[in-house]
């Protein structure tokens, strides 16, 4: 499985990464590694799952909002993916986005780990 931590650059983005990791082990999800992405061009390249997060660096912009909708859009036509928040504050800009623009419809888009996990522990059994 391949996974992308895609994060601001306001916290340690390895920190972040392996407690995702830590997190994904204790609920008996397969994970050796997870790649760190700084950049919106990760969506371009390959991945299974993508966890994002850039709340601290939204304040005064709206690149946060530019991110989401471009992730909805990625997720729509990407449904064999996996995307999930990993703030609440990415989690908050991410909900204002699905109900924008898909009605709150994108089922591959998770506002949270634990929301994920059913689906994650399914699917990781057929990867």
């Amino acid at each position: 499985m391949t996974i992308f931590y895609w994060g601001d650059l306001f916290g340690d983005l390895k920190e972040e990464a392996e407690m995702i990791k830590n997190v994904l082990k204790a609920y008996e999800i397969p994970c050796d590694e997870i790649i760190i992405k700084e950049l919106p061009q990760c969506l371009g390249e390959y991945f299974d799952i993508l966890f994002f997060d850039w709340g601290g660096m939204s304040t005064g912009n709206s690149m946060l909002e530019h991110f989401c909708r471009h992730i909805l859009e990625h997720a729509e036509n990407h449904p064999d993916r996996i995307y999930i928040m990993n703030s609440s504050f990415t989690a908050e800009a991410m909900k204002d986005a699905k109900n924008e623009m898909a009605g709150g419809h994108s089922a591959n888009v998770f506002l949270d780990l634990e929301k994920a996990v059913p689906l994650l522990k399914a699917w990781g059994e057929t990867k």
